[in-house]
């Protein structure tokens, strides 16, 4: 085992039944800048220390399983801290023995589970506040205007196009601040991820993704989500146009949908429930450009945008809509390829009525 420990390029530490480190390999003594000698007999709660919450002991807590924490912040050593992907397994279920790998990622290099604070909630109320003020006086303008172009004069008519396609374009806008805005509890139920894909697509191709190519690796045998279909729907079609507005050439674009199961993947969203299972995964990729170094810490923000003529809120509402479905949104961009990655939780079926 020791061996075994030694040759892993990835930090690593053998913890056992009381959460007591009993072996470190290498990498982890550079990481912790700590000799083997001082990493062992040790609390692992008293090495590994989370910035925020007890994530740490919550996983723990669960020596049977397999657990994921992504994005996470760690204080490592005195004024130093790091973020970090940490994956924790067990190797001896019934002594509670576990290997726990901590791989260090850029801050922003996976986006962690985000939730808006008060002020972001204020802020939310008053700009939904704005945009329905603002497009009640839209809807007047934009039929003043149709009646102008009702006259013979051709000025007028393109004028009236040109004040009618502004009026849309500014409308389209506020429904996705109204969208990003909107606090009500989304309603879930348990869907098929398919039709949302498949619809999704057939949108995408028939418009703005006409000329890229879609590739499909899909799992047939995965169970449905709880989730909400036409939130779905709008996710997905948010990502491919994100890829196709980024894309220099569309006929070059290579769009990958992928659907997979990811056994004992969970998430403990801070909310008091704890881990929860996330195993059905989403990916949407593609081989464009890829999203600026200096956006990656703020790409779920509202209104950031390396794009000319970008609004700033189609992942942002990716980002709202995943959380409010239960799930998590990540991304990545490895070998040219940049991936997001929806992941969901499974749908519980009801217990079946006795008839006795």
């Amino acid at each position: 085992m020791s061996d075994l420990l030694q040759a892993h390029p990835v930090a690593t530490l053998l913890i056992d039944g009381q959460g007591t480190i009993v072996e470190a390999n290498q990498a982890a003594e550079a990481l912790f800048n700590r000799a083997r000698a001082a990493l062992i007999d040790r609390p692992a709660g008293s090495v590994i220390i989370w910035r925020e919450g007890e994530g740490l002991s919550r996983m723990l807590a669960e020596p049977g399983k397999s657990v994921w924490a992504y994005s996470v912040e760690l204080s490592i050593h005195a004024d130093s801290n790091l973020f970090a992907d940490i994956a924790l397994g067990p190797i001896n279920p019934a002594g509670g023995w576990r290997v726990m790998a901590i791989h260090p990622v850029p801050k922003g290099g996976r986006m962690p589970f985000r939730r808006p604070g008060s002020a972001a909630r204020s802020a939310g109320a008053a700009a939904a506040m704005l945009a329905h003020e603002i497009k009640n006086p839209l809807s007047g303008i934009r039929g003043a205007a149709q009646l102008l172009g009702k006259g013979s004069d051709a000025n007028a008519s393109a004028l009236s196009r040109l004040i009618c396609g502004e009026v849309d374009r500014i409308a389209g806008l506020i429904d996705s601040m109204q969208g990003f805005t909107r606090d009500q509890a989304l309603s879930r139920t348990s869907i098929n991820i398919y039709p949302a894909i498949g619809q999704s697509r057939g949108i995408a191709a028939q418009g703005f993704a006409n000329g890229a190519r879609f590739i499909e690796e899909f799992d047939p045998s995965l169970p449905r989500v709880l989730g909400n279909h036409d939130a779905l729907v709008q996710i997905l079609i948010n990502l491919i146009k994100n890829a196709c507005e980024a894309a220099s050439d569309i006929s070059k674009l290579q769009i990958r949908i992928a659907t997979a199961y990811r056994h004992g993947l969970s998430w403990d969203a801070g909310d008091g429930r704890g881990h929860q299972p996330l195993p059905v995964e989403i990916m949407v990729a593609d081989n464009g450009p890829g999203v600026p170094d200096h956006l990656v810490d703020a790409l779920f923000d509202p209104f950031v945008t390396g794009k000319k003529d970008g609004q700033g809120l189609g992942l942002a509402l990716v980002d709202k809509l995943v959380r409010d479905m239960g799930g998590v949104v990540q991304h990545d961009r490895t070998a040219g390829w940049t991936r997001f990655r929806l992941h969901l939780p499974v749908a519980v079926d009801p217990p079946a009525e006795s008839n006795e």
